[in-house]
């Protein structure tokens, strides 16, 4: 090769480096994982008491406090934002302040903490301190979580630990993703959608459940349990907006697998894949979502015994509430059941580690930033 080829040859190899780099960087730029760090971790408290069935998290910001909503012990678990242990409010009991499967919390404004007592089928509303106040008992609806706006009080019937909300009866192929009562218990209204009709009760119940978010101009943001979409309603029930987000896998068609009954009490089982487990709208009013990195279904296809399933990847995705489109993703831990954010730059979320045990940690939010390999675009340049 003479010396004029490999200089031209030499040229055009880096034109492609400084377009690759190019490339690069544009396909970067607006897709960025963030990562945290620890401040602290707990696993043990009070008393020699530890996270049985942790179903929610919430944080009041205007007393610094973490609230744990555990079904499994039956009470509400109160931390300060340095992880001390307050106290615990309630215990197993359908009497006033008692709780049957707390699974869904929500804090108002004026620090009075509102709790879906979920086996007893009502809703307890505590004042700042964690005292009994009022108990609210719905006529036609199940709770498992809620967000209250104004007089209204909007519910989902599965979130956590509350498993499904099954209307055998009902010979409707579809069902209400939200369902709003007054702050007696009565039924208002109803949203949701014929998107995906079911006649089988236990595939309705999977297809319509939803994590329940509200924006600041009171819109409700419904991200699906098992479906990767996310639809944005008004309080009338009409469907404004609905998109996805990018996934690394392609979720299956959820279908039942078995049926059983025993003592009167019928058991299902269903393939599926998990997507979006929580979410929260937060202080910059942008979407969080507790989401899959990788397929439950899949992953559970490779090992013979459920309990040496290990703990699945999760990561936070944060959505521009106007465009949609993803701003970055926060990383925490595999495992990650339930989160919550503590203002601007720190977040608490229980997690399962490998051995089972379950932690309740905060990380604080860093303000470096890599870029994720998933979101990384290559353009091939071929030059004569």
């Amino acid at each position: 090769m003479n010396k004029n080829k490999r200089n031209g040859l030499k040229a055009k190899k880096q034109i492609f480096l400084y377009i690759f780099l190019i490339c690069f960087c544009l396909s970067t730029a607006n897709s960025l994982a963030i990562t945290t760090e620890t401040l602290w971790s707990l696993s043990a408290f009070g008393e020699g008491s530890y996270f049985y069935q942790p179903s929610d998290i919430e944080a009041d910001l205007k007393q610094s406090l973490i609230y744990v909503a555990d079904s499994g012990n039956n009470c509400v678990f109160v931390f300060n934002f340095k992880g001390k242990f307050v106290k615990a409010i309630g215990r197993k009991g359908q009497g006033p302040g008692e709780f049957d499967r707390p699974t869904g919390l929500y804090v108002l404004a004026d620090s009075k903490l509102v709790v879906a007592d979920f086996g007893n089928n009502r809703i307890q509303v505590f004042n700042d301190s964690g005292e009994f106040i009022r108990s609210i008992k719905p006529t036609k609806v199940r709770v498992a979580d809620l967000i209250i706006i104004d007089d209204k009080i909007c519910t989902i019937p599965s979130f956590g630990m509350s498993g499904y909300s099954l209307d055998m009866g009902s010979k409707e192929n579809t069902q209400p993703l939200v369902n709003i009562i007054d702050k007696d218990g009565n039924l208002l209204n109803e949203i949701g959608t014929k998107d995906f009709p079911a006649n089988q009760p236990f595939l309705r119940c999977i297809n319509n459940r939803v994590c329940l978010t509200l924006s600041k101009d009171k819109k409700l943001f419904l991200p699906y349990f098992s479906k990767n979409l996310i639809q944005k309603f008004n309080l009338n029930g009409t469907k404004l907006a609905e998109f996805e987000i990018s996934l690394p896998f392609k979720p299956i068609i959820p279908k039942v697998q078995q049926k059983t009954s025993k003592d009167g009490i019928i058991r299902m089982m269903a393939s599926m894949d998990m997507v979006t487990q929580d979410a929260e709208i937060g202080t910059d009013d942008h979407l969080y979502l507790l989401r899959f990195a990788q397929s439950y279904f899949q992953q559970g296809k490779k090992i013979e015994n459920i309990e040496d399933r290990p703990p699945i990847a999760k990561q936070i995705d944060v959505i521009n509430t106007t465009s949609y489109k993803l701003i970055h993703t926060i990383e925490c831990d595999p495992g990650t059941r339930t989160f919550t954010l503590l203002g601007k730059n720190r977040l608490a979320y229980i997690y399962e580690d490998p051995e089972g045990e379950l932690f309740l940690k905060c990380n604080r939010v860093l303000p470096e930033q890599k870029s994720l390999p998933e979101n990384r675009s290559f353009i091939r340049l071929e030059l004569n």
